[in-house]
């Protein structure tokens, strides 16, 4: 219960009767044991019935103050001396010091490591003369103010108490006095130089039983990345197999087997999928038939990331915006976030600072350029912020909205909407097998003379991909699968 008018500050009683059972402590929001119920170990507000430990009153050995640490009672109007932020009703203060410190950042560790950093932060009271701006929010820090700081001397990576304490960013655990742990440091290299015979380099990924060569191609093929399903062409180098059709981009293939990364709070590891040939991603929520993925260490967490999201590093130039840089977005807890680019909700996006504008990682993995049959020249990827009208989809035949991510070619005007071009599941790879819901089904190019009909919802099946299963049952989508299979 918040301070009011009627009732300016907390009045205690100490009475067994004035608790009910299972009651929760105000400033701790732990219950009462039964212990102290009995013992009278705990006050309550005449004025608004709220319960309070006793200890909880008092810290005797606050991490952030030399002296002990007293509860106000009465609201305090004015901002913690820690963090700046205003806390009216969770106070405490030391009257000889003058000093007033909210309850969250008394209990701040001194030393924390954060995926969204490469080193580990240590706890300031006072940040120092300067511009900084917090790594998580973007905002610039109130000097005189205290937040995390990087504990390399030579690093000015910054960020506040509240976008520690407030926000999905940080595991929880107080790192202070540990070692280094074996997530926090180089691990084996996935890409291994195995001979270099007159210039010819042989390498060897851990996901493939074969050699590789490096090869530069610029001409247009439909070989793809074993790992992000996207064309090896595109980049110019890549690592071919000397015995198989398997095929790396050169920066897929140099990923490594450990990282940490901002889109997750506990550390992650390169796995190669195995199972029913297809995954989903925790981040872009996109299906991929991609080699490999980033799996979660911790036990009971599920979180798994394809290449293309975990290859996002801050800042981020995005094609469709590519005079202002993306950071990670701020909150990972909830769908909260609207992509500007295909208006879906997400709960993990990157936001451009200058523009304010947020892209899910969907539309910020789209490729820069396409080809597009009817059309000489390439189609480039475009999104106009002023909202300016697009016009209508050659493919589909239908008008734009205004503010979408969208493929134009600059010569011709052509303009297409990126699921026409690229379809549903760009990631998907046809020829490949899959399993869904324990029923197989091929995954096919639907660029026939006519369209199949699909077996569930018995419409014309009009993406750029199909399903076949057994007995030449067709489907249009993913979603239409497990329905056939449980029928």
């Amino acid at each position: 219960m918040f301070f009011s008018s009627d009732h300016p500050k907390h009045e205690f009683e100490e009475s067994q009767q004035c608790i009910s059972r299972g009651a929760i402590c105000y400033l701790c929001k732990n219950k009462f044991s039964l212990v102290e119920e009995s013992s009278n170990a705990f006050y309550c507000c005449q004025g608004c019935g709220s319960s309070f430990h006793k200890d909880c009153l008092t810290v005797t050995y606050p991490k952030c103050h030399e002296h002990t640490l007293t509860f106000i009672r009465r609201k305090i109007p004015f901002p913690c001396d820690v963090c700046g932020q205003e806390f009216p009703d969770e106070m405490y203060g030391c009257l000889q010091c003058d000093f007033f410190v909210n309850r969250h950042c008394i209990y701040l560790p001194k030393v924390i490591k954060i995926t969204r950093h490469s080193h580990r932060l240590s706890h300031v009271l006072r940040m120092s003369d300067g511009d900084n701006v917090c790594g998580i929010c973007r905002s610039l820090v109130d000097v005189g103010y205290g937040g995390y700081s990087c504990i390399d001397k030579t690093c000015n990576y910054f960020a506040h108490f509240d976008c520690i304490i407030r926000l999905n960013v940080w595991d929880g655990k107080d790192v202070e006095g540990e070692e280094v742990a074996a997530s926090e440091v180089d691990d084996v290299a996935p890409l291994l130089l195995v001979e270099d015979i007159d210039g010819e380099s042989t390498w060897r990924h851990f996901s493939h039983d074969h050699d590789l060569l490096r090869v530069v191609e610029e001409q247009e093929s439909e070989e793809l990345c074993q790992a992000c399903i996207l064309p090896t062409y595109k980049t110019g180098k890549f690592l071919r197999c000397k015995e198989c059709d398997f095929a790396l981009h050169e920066t897929c293939a140099s990923l490594p087997r450990k990282m940490a990364h901002g889109l997750h709070v506990h550390p992650l590891t390169l796995h190669v999928e195995t199972g029913d040939g297809f995954f989903i991603c925790s981040v872009c929520n996109q299906y991929s038939c991609g080699l490999m993925s980033y799996k979660c260490n911790q036990k009971d967490c599920g979180f798994k990331m394809d290449v293309r999201c975990a290859s996002f590093v801050e800042p981020f130039n995005h094609t469709a915006l590519p005079h202002d840089p993306f950071y990670l977005g701020v909150d990972f807890n909830e769908y909260i976030y609207r992509c500007y680019g295909c208006r879906q909700r997400s709960r993990f996006t990157a936001r451009c600072v200058q523009g304010s504008i947020d892209f899910d990682f969907k539309c910020l993995n789209l490729p820069g350029q396409v080809e597009y049959k009817c059309d000489d020249h390439p189609l480039t990827l475009y999104y106009d912020h002023k909202g300016h009208s697009s016009g209508w989809c050659e493919i589909c035949e239908e008008i734009i909205e205004k503010r979408r991510i969208i493929y134009t070619c600059r010569h011709c005007f052509t303009t297409l909407h990126v699921d026409c071009i690229l379809g549903k599941y760009p990631y998907l790879k046809c020829g490949n097998r899959i399993k869904v819901n324990g029923f197989e089904v091929k995954i096919s190019s639907n660029d026939g003379a006519s369209r199949p009909i699909c077996q569930t919802c018995h419409r014309i099946c009009q993406d750029k991909q199909v399903f076949n299963g057994k007995d030449q049952v067709c489907f249009c989508s993913i979603k239409c699968i497990p329905s056939q299979a449980c029928s």
